[in-house]
């Protein structure tokens, strides 16, 4: 834009003004409004609400001329050299950029971004808000003609209305877009913005993650498709939790940090992406991670332990002060060193980490033969089995104590064979009968890596009440004995069945000292329908 200059006298008049305002003419005054608007703007476009602040200094600057927006400031009277603009310092607020919209006769309207910026100025927050440089959605600019304050959030990756990835890259130079150009409808001169059929569709998870971060910048209730870990959090407290998983597991893969400010989007939205997709399996997705750090540890410094495993993520969540979104971060990652870390069940060498209970979950083999009431060659047949996992540690084994709880109430609530022995008075042979024809259920046959039974005791409880429920009280002569019939060529599985298809008739004659016996049973009849009978 060409240079503006004073009309005749006018340096003369302005010293008279300053030293006497008083003695001015009407000639004089009429220099003194020129002095005073000689930088007004002849187009003065209105901002709209939801407008981002550089974007709308572009809209101005492309109208009246000017080759970017450092010429436009510059010429309303911006100090900064080289026609540089603090861009993030206008998108934030931090600058006050209200006298320069007045030098150009611009009407200031604080930006939305600026309340966003302020709110996330809490303790602990992991990461920058607003891009470096500027992402669009095409569609939404040839519709529109401005580009959404939204934008400049790193956190919005994706177009909701059009279901695009934001563009911030020239797919015919790989440059990225930039504040500095002469127009909002191109990377460039003579680089124009991709077609629409050539910009990446945004997944659903990215939409949906991009959704509830919208919600959450202006302040809105979030969708109820929220993940439950993120629900009562504000958008700073949401984003820090985000972005700490999104680090951990960019650095995992690529031994770096996670710096979105430098990344492009499609990268950013990716990794926040994946981020998203943990938190919907909360805590689970957050312990996975955790577990990759196992095997991959962040120090090279010793044989084991929590800081050589998690050290930078051991550091920033205890030594650091914590938002709300990292004190779940915190909760999770210590419930994690509860369930999966032997060395907590020495509390006195984990003295951040907050367990909830004096029981911890990983007990040593000592324990575990201790629960299950047996020696050490057992516990190496239940590992071979896959009845416990041993969890090893410098060498030593460790085992799940839910685990081996679980499987000691099992053996406590059922029959070995020669429990089942005694509490039934039937032979090896009979319990063997019985099991085969499959009147009694056996949890656990022996086999060649296992010589032990687990009879299940409930079905044989459910048979003999069965027994009892359809037991004759007629006063009738005495019947055959159990014995008597099998003496008469019955096996002990064919007379229960005749039992139990009512073919025959039977007293039931409790026996509160052997309540599982089958010797309650006596004065067996057969009926006239039976096809076999006991004579």
């Amino acid at each position: 834009m060409p240079k503006a200059h004073a009309p005749r006298g006018f340096d003369i008049s302005l010293n008279k003004f300053l030293t006497d305002p008083s003695s001015l003419s009407l000639h004089d005054h009429a220099l003194k409004f020129y002095a005073q608007n000689m930088s007004r703007l002849l187009i003065r476009p209105h901002r709209q609400p939801d407008e981002c602040m550089v974007s709308y200094l572009i809209r101005v600057s492309e109208q009246n001329g000017f080759h970017h927006i450092g010429h436009l400031l510059q010429h309303a009277g911006l100090p900064w050299k080289n026609l540089r603009i603090p861009a993030h310092q206008i998108i934030t607020g931090e600058y006050d950029i209200a006298p320069y919209f007045s030098q150009l006769g611009l009407d200031y309207t604080y930006p939305r971004t600026a309340d966003t910026f302020k709110s996330s100025q809490v303790p602990h927050f992991t990461t920058k808000i607003f891009v470096k440089t500027p992402k669009i959605c095409p569609e939404c600019l040839e519709e529109t003609g401005y580009s959404s304050d939204l934008w400049s959030h790193i956190a919005y990756t994706a177009c909701i209305k059009h279901k695009l990835l934001l563009v911030d890259t020239s797919p015919k130079t790989g440059k990225r877009l930039s504040w500095y150009r002469r127009s909002l409808n191109e990377f460039g001169e003579s680089d124009p913005f991709p077609p629409v059929n050539s910009i990446p569709k945004a997944s659903p998870a990215t939409l949906a993650f991009t959704r509830a971060m919208t919600h959450l910048i202006e302040e809105r209730n979030p969708p109820k498709s929220i993940p439950a870990v993120l629900r009562r959090l504000n958008f700073a407290e949401a984003l820090s939790l985000i972005h700490f998983i999104a680090h951990y597991q960019y650095r995992l893969f690529h031994k770096t940090l996670f710096t979105p400010a430098s990344l492009d989007n499609l990268t950013v939205s990716h990794h926040y992406t994946q981020a998203w997709q943990a938190l919907k399996r909360w805590p689970h997705g957050f312990h996975l991670l955790l577990s990759q750090y196992i095997d991959n540890p962040m120090s090279e410094r010793g044989q084991s332990g929590i800081n050589k495993h998690f050290r930078d993520i051991h550091e920033k969540l205890y030594r650091q002060r914590e938002n709300k979104g990292i004190a779940r971060l915190r909760a999770a990652f210590d419930q994690f060193i509860e369930i999966n870390w032997p060395n907590a069940i020495q509390t006195h060498r984990l003295t951040r980490i907050s367990l909830s209970s004096d029981e911890r979950p990983l007990i040593t083999q000592k324990e575990a033969q201790h629960l299950l009431n047996c020696r050490e060659p057992r516990i190496h047949s239940l590992i071979a089995q896959g009845k416990i996992t041993p969890h090893k540690f410098k060498g030593k084994a460790y085992f799940n104590r839910e685990e081996v709880g679980a499987l000691a109430r099992l053996y406590q609530d059922n029959w070995s064979m020669e429990q089942a022995v005694i509490e039934t008075e039937l032979s090896r042979y009979q319990l063997k009968q019985l099991l085969d024809a499959g009147l009694v259920k056996a949890l656990q046959r022996a086999d060649s890596q296992n010589r032990d039974w687990l009879i299940c005791k409930r079905s044989w409880q459910r048979m003999i009440r069965n027994f009892k429920k359809f037991a004759t009280d007629d006063a009738k002569p005495k019947g055959k004995s159990l014995s008597g019939i099998q003496k008469q060529g019955f096996t002990i599985s064919e007379t229960l069945n005749l039992i139990l298809n009512h073919k025959v008739t039977y007293r039931f004659t409790p026996e509160p000292s052997k309540p599982y016996s089958l010797k309650q049973l006596s004065d067996f009849r057969s009926k006239k329908t039976s096809s076999q009978e006991i004579s």
